[in-house]
């Protein structure tokens, strides 16, 4: 078997080190007794007894479990933990992660690398034939494989649908790793749903925010929901990967992503998760940080970015003053205003610090 420690991650130690700990402080009780555990050394340090830490209180957590790393491998464990990026984490967030499941989405296990390096050429194949949002398209062909409509495959099922997606290069023997990995009851059937959290892979935090600022801008009540309606009234179309590519045309990115919300139980409500997943399917076919975030603030109207990032959508315009003064301005942040709606343009100026605004050009 390979020996995984050594190209593991600051993180990925960290963890590895809170697990064993948790171990031996337990007399290597059975996995209640260690979440037990885990459970007393969270709310020692839950200050106020709300059910969820910040950063500071997690360091601290760290700390108890004997348990240190550098600033940016906290950060790194931390944001593994903090799905809804909203800041804290819970105890049901912290103790999934430790001990249920690996953020990549790939099970540990003594090859993990040469699994993970199987699963990257199937990522990597599925997004040169389907794009940005291959492994979406992906998921919805393996489903239609799954016979039994149980969610889950057998080891035939995988292989023909990995085939079907173009995936051909694929030996015999690595098939039968993938289905070992996945297969985390030895039922011979691996879940739809890990196996393309496994492609997808992490997301990084820079991601996630910028993912959860656009979601904020829709949740303009702060409910915590918008809804289908919102995203066909304001999304810039014109910013898709796919329509800068030339490889959609406006129209067909509008109906992708209503298509991927309104699958389901179709209740026409998007929920955050929901909303992070798509940007998950999109994000594992871009490379550039500064591209990512250039693509969500360009298509949410988000100004601000620095660089090669800085928002470019958002609308310019030649404000005339009332000594004939001219300048040109950026209606900041001017997602769902249109060409025609010249009162709040000039209400938005105002609140951005522009004074007396005589007249508006576009």
């Amino acid at each position: 078997l390979i020996d995984s420690a050594a190209n593991m991650s600051g993180a990925d130690l960290m963890e590895k080190r809170i697990r064993e700990y948790i171990e031996v402080k337990s007399g290597f009780g059975d996995p209640v007794i260690q979440e037990r555990m885990l459970a007393r050394e969270f709310r020692l340090f839950d200050a106020d007894g709300s059910g969820e830490i910040d950063m500071d209180e997690f360091i601290k957590v760290l700390m108890g479990l004997n348990c240190r790393g550098s600033d940016e491998d906290i950060d790194e464990l931390f944001d593994r933990y903090d799905a809804d990026c909203g800041g804290t984490i819970t105890y049901k967030e912290f103790c999934d992660g430790l001990f249920k499941k690996d953020t990549t989405g790939i099970p540990k296990d003594g090859d993990v690398n040469v699994t993970k390096s199987i699963v990257q050429r199937v990522k990597d194949e599925i997004l040169r034939r389907g794009g940005g949002n291959g492994l979406r398209s992906a998921a919805m062909l393996l489903k239609r494989m799954d016979k039994d409509g149980s969610g889950n495959l057998d080891q035939e099922e995988l292989k023909e649908g990995l085939e079907a997606m173009g995936v051909e290069d694929l030996m015999e023997d690595d098939v039968v790793r993938l289905m070992n990995s996945f297969d985390k009851d030895k039922s011979g059937k691996i879940s739809v749903e890990e196996f393309f959290k496994g492609l997808q892979g992490d997301m990084k935090r820079r991601r996630k925010l910028l993912v959860r600022k656009a979601y904020n801008i829709l949740d303009a009540d702060g409910s915590g929901e918008v809804t289908v309606h919102d995203i066909r009234g304001k999304y810039d179309c014109s910013q898709h990967p796919k329509v800068q590519a030339g490889e959609m045309t406006e129209d067909e990115a509008l109906e992708e992503i209503l298509d991927t919300y309104e699958q389901g139980e179709a209740d026409g409500i998007i929920t955050f998760q929901e909303f992070l997943e798509y940007y998950r399917d999109v994000s594992a076919g871009i490379d550039s940080e500064d591209y990512f975030e250039l693509m969500i603030r360009n298509a949410w109207h988000m100004s601000g970015g620095e660089g090669a990032a800085m928002c470019t959508s958002c609308r310019r315009v030649l404000v005339t003053h009332s000594d004939k003064s001219e300048e040109v301005c950026e209606v900041m942040n001017d997602l769902g205003i249109g060409p025609k709606d010249i009162d709040i343009m000039k209400k938005k100026l105002t609140e951005q610090g522009v004074q007396d605004i005589a007249k508006i050009t576009l």
